[in-house]
């Protein structure tokens, strides 16, 4: 608002109060000094109209009524002088109107002051810095709109009233000081903390100048405040921030540091006073100081390649500790740009990676002895992830496969390397794998590009990565050798095995003899019967085919003995066939039935009610009965005195296998013996080789069985060997074991 304008308002109260109050003092001068015959200067009284007027402060109004006053003047002189103009009246006529216009001039000038001076004020109204002027009482003498915002009080509260009991100033050093500065040097500045009309607490940037009088007295002081709280916060979050930022990267692991555009290093952070490192003592020469002296050239060099090129700065090298240790860092740093693309400061932190390094080391050997260990063992790893199906694999199973080193496995490159004839069980390998099968085991072969064949075995084991990822770690074991070797080991057995039977049978010579001779004799009695019948002089054809027919059946018998015999003699490869398991003993009993009788043993046979069917070779497994069978009739024979007796008997002691008891009354099997009985080349008697009850284990485990020797309580040993059984056994009776094991052949 105008002041001036403020201030000549005519439709203020008081403006108009004192405009009629003039015009009234003006009509009675006017009236005693026209109609009376005072001889005074009463128009001198008009000085109070136009001082009256000028106190409203209109100027236009002001010169108006002072040029009336005058008018007025001239007019009751001439109005109550008719005849002399001249003389004392004149004079004192001339006096008022001299006087009304000197008040006049000198109010006009006053209100000019005043406008100025108002408008000053309204000026320091308008700034948002609170000023204020108090004497050297500190009373309060003015007090403007931004001291009023400021402080809360307005300035008729604050107007006489001591300043720093208003506000309750806390000075950063004691008020003697201050007074004394302001005396000596007319001026102070600092920061002052006081109190708002609502009790909070506000911070200011105070400057205070003395006024002085012409004499040089100080008169009053004008404070300047300004409102510095928010600021102050900020500062003091800066500084709190600072404070923690430093506390972070003192926290850091690892040793923090900033150089300028130039690579000098002008910050670490206190991770370095750990490693005995200071600033002080090394600024400038910082990287050579501490650096092992072999990684410095390339450090340096690197460095500054990072600097010229204003890009990321890694590399890895050794540094000294304070105890002269050297470790391995990893030497990181980072460009900071302006918007230019100019480098201001770099950034950086080294890591220490002493550990990591050693961990690599170890690694690194571990790996290099695994992967020395599985070409010794020639076992490969591979390690597939479910559902995706990404493979990895080692370097040993790598050239298992075949393929180059630091090929990526695929699931296609390994089915390229599978045997056709075993696609398809590698197929069904990893369609187990997708499913979530736990464990994997399968053996099949490989088919290399130059027709090279090999054997391989893999065992696989499900489990769940860090991440969370079902993956399959697995092991691939070239077991080429090993079944070459289990292939000439079987060949090899099974020539041995051959070379039992033709020993056994060497020894049932006389056995086998007196079998075959007796259908002969019988077919040489029956066909001369029979020639009898036909030459009488009336045949009698009926009892001529009765003999033919016992000669048939004899020569089948006799037939039946040589095949069976031949059999045993010839060499041939496993024919794995469903065989009756009591057709199979009551063979083996046949070919042994004289020896049996020649040794006066007692036989009983107990043979399964139920039909009980084994997958297995006819031949091998005869040879394990016919064996078990002559070592107990040799037991026996050297057991003098006693009853010779001998029990074979079949039976299903579980729902899975078939079990084979051979029992006889000899000598039985001692403690020390027992562990040894089935071991290659022992053997109890004088003249045996120690070779038939290895091979009968060989042959019984071959076709997953068991076989065992216990002592019988009294006299005597059994020994009893186990097969799985066949699913058709259970399904035909007995009668028809020999045709349904003939068939399946």
């Amino acid at each position: 608002m105008n002041p001036r304008r403020y201030l000549t308002d005519p439709r203020r109260p008081a403006s108009r109060l004192l405009l009629i109050l003039a015009s009234i003092i003006a009509v009675v001068v006017f009236c005693i000094d026209a109609l009376t015959s005072l001889d005074i200067a009463i128009a001198v009284l008009y000085v109070v109209v136009v001082l009256l007027t000028a106190s409203t402060g209109m100027r236009r109004t002001t010169v108006a009524v002072a040029w009336g006053c005058i008018a007025l003047t001239l007019i009751a002189y001439l109005a109550s002088h008719d005849t002399s103009y001249f003389g004392s009246a004149l004079a004192r006529c001339l006096v008022s109107m001299l006087a009304v216009g000197t008040t006049a001039y000198l109010a006009l000038r006053n209100q000019s002051s005043t406008a100025t001076l108002l408008e000053q004020v309204q000026l320091l109204d308008l700034t948002h810095d609170a000023i204020v002027v108090y004497d050297l009482n500190n009373v309060i003498t003015f007090w403007n709109r931004g001291a009023e915002e400021l402080y809360g009080w307005p300035a008729r509260h604050a107007i006489g009233k001591t300043i720093h009991d208003l506000v309750q100033t806390e000075f950063p050093v004691p008020v003697d000081v201050i007074s004394g500065s302001l005396l000596s040097e007319d001026r102070w500045e600092g920061e002052l903390v006081q109190t708002r009309s609502d009790e909070s607490l506000v911070t200011v940037s105070s400057r205070w100048s003395l006024w002085r009088d012409v004499q040089g007295r100080p008169l009053a002081i004008l404070a300047t405040n300004n409102d510095v709280t928010q600021r102050k916060q900020m500062e003091a979050e800066i500084m709190r921030q600072q404070r923690e930022l430093r506390a972070t990267i003192d926290a850091i692991p690892g040793m923090v540091w900033s150089s300028g555009p130039d690579g000098c290093v002008s910050f670490i952070n206190e991770r370095w006073s750990d490693m005995g490192i200071s600033l002080v003592n090394l600024r400038g020469e910082l990287w050579r100081a501490v650096v092992h002296p072999d990684d410095v050239s390339q450090l340096e060099e690197a460095w500054s390649g990072a600097r010229a090129t204003s890009e990321m700065f890694s590399h890895v090298a050794r540094m000294r500790r304070g105890d002269g240790v050297y470790r391995w860092l990893h030497i990181r740093g980072a460009p900071l740009m302006d918007e230019d693309g100019r480098v201001l400061r770099w950034y950086g932190v080294n890591t220490d990676i002493e550990e990591r390094k050693l961990a690599e080391e170890a690694l690194e050997r571990s790996e290099a002895f695994l992967a020395r260990a599985q070409g010794l063992s020639h076992t490969g790893s591979i390690g597939m992830k479910i559902p995706g199906g990404e493979m990895s694999w080692s370097v040993e199973a790598c050239r298992i496969f075949g393929y180059p080193p630091g090929t990526q496995p695929s699931r296609q490159l390994v089915m390229d390397r599978i045997h056709p004839e075993d696609a398809g069980l590698v197929h069904a390998l990893f369609e187990r794998a997708m499913r979530g099968e736990p464990h994997v085991d399968v053996e099949h072969r490989l088919l290399l590009p130059d027709g090279a064949q090999k054997y391989v075995h893999f065992v696989a084991h499900a489990m769940t990565s860090q991440s969370g990822q079902p993956e399959y770690v697995g092991a691939l074991m070239d077991v080429t050798e090993s079944k070459m070797t289990q292939e000439a080991l079987h060949r090899s057995m099974t020539e041995l095995a051959h070379a039992t039977r033709v020993t056994t049978l060497g020894e049932l010579t006389a056995s086998i003899a007196h079998e075959v001779s007796q259908p002969i004799s019988a077919i040489v009695t029956n066909g001369g019967a029979a020639l009898r019948w036909m030459t009488r002089d009336v045949p009698d054809w009926h009892e001529a085919s009765t003999s033919i027919e016992a000669m048939i059946r004899d020569a089948r018998r006799a037939s039946d003995i040589i095949r069976r015999i031949r059999t045993l003699v010839q060499k041939h490869d496993l024919q794995h066939a469903v065989l009756g398991v009591n057709a199979i003993v009551e063979e083996s009993i046949e070919l042994v039935r004289h020896e049996l009788q020649k040794q006066r043993t007692e036989l009983a046979v107990e043979l399964s009610a139920e039909p009980l069917y084994v997958l297995g070779d006819r031949v091998q497994l005869q040879q394990v009965v016919i064996n078990l069978l002559i070592n107990g009739v040799q037991a026996m024979a050297a057991a003098s005195g006693a009853r010779k007796t001998m029990l074979v008997r079949t039976s299903r002691p579980d729902p899975g296998h078939v079990l084979v008891l051979v029992r006889d009354s000899g000598t039985g099997i001692t403690d020390e013996d027992a562990g040894r009985l089935f071991n290659a080349f022992f053997t109890t008697k004088p003249e045996g080789m120690g070779m038939g009850l290895s091979i009968c284990r060989s042959i019984v485990e071959a076709h997953g069985g068991r076989i065992w020797a216990e002592s019988n309580e009294e006299h005597g040993a059994t020994l009893q060997f186990t097969l799985p059984l066949h699913p058709y056994s259970g399904r035909c009776t007995p009668d028809d074991a020999d045709e349904l094991s003939l068939r399946m052949e």
